[in-house]
């Protein structure tokens, strides 16, 4: 029974883990959005408004990996405080018998 317990310094390993993951994610966003930066001149010399296109989708897809992120994490969080809950509970129960 006891291999069936949520190990909660684990979850909270994988918690933070996610969070470091956001930030790292964070910074290939800027350097993607640095990178179109530099050709922006370009292609607006050239009329195109390829670079605002391309801010637009990096923006949106870059949201939608953070969100994931972010909501995978707080989910492992939430399943640690409440297995956590539940495991005292239990343990109380047991102690009332």
């Amino acid at each position: 029974m006891d291999s069936m317990k949520y190990d909660h310094a684990m979850m909270a390993d994988h918690v933070s883990a996610q969070a470091q993951l956001t930030a790292h994610m964070n910074d290939l966003r800027q350097q993607a959005m640095n990178a179109v930066q530099h050709a922006a001149t370009i292609w607006t010399q050239h009329g195109s408004d390829a670079a605002q296109v391309c801010f637009n989708e990096l923006n949106q897809a870059f949201q939608a990996v953070f969100h994931t992120i972010d909501r995978h994490g707080a989910a492992i969080g939430h399943s640690s405080t409440n297995a956590l809950t539940t495991d005292h509970g239990v343990q109380a129960g047991f102690r009332g018998l």
